[in-house]
């Protein structure tokens, strides 16, 4: 299967972008580069949206699906991290999944 570009994502996945803002997830990476929190996931979802064209899929992997990975910059306020995302298509016509998104420290 081969992921069409640019991404074209689909809605907010609240319960994933929770997990990602998680002590258990990235929380305490997002924290320190873009001083965000659990309260943020809209915020974050924004950035991530608004950065996502442009950047090339750097790594693609066939698991269940389609799962390809995109490094981007990303922007809230006056703070910018680098940051890598992971996206899952289960099937070629399907809007892409989040999987994670974290900073590159």
């Amino acid at each position: 299967m081969s992921p069409g570009w640019p991404l074209k994502v689909g809605d907010r996945p609240a319960e994933k972008l929770a997990w990602i803002l998680s002590e258990n997830g990235h929380g305490s990476e997002w924290a320190r580069v873009l001083h965000i929190g659990q309260t943020d996931s809209a915020r974050l979802w924004q950035a991530i949206v608004q950065a996502l064209p442009g950047n090339p899929i750097h790594r693609v992997a066939e698991r269940h699906g389609t799962v390809c990975g995109v490094e981007m910059t990303i922007r809230i306020g006056v703070r910018t991290a680098n940051a890598r995302t992971s996206w899952h298509y289960r099937h070629a016509q399907d809007h892409p999944r989040l999987v994670t998104a974290y900073p590159k420290l």
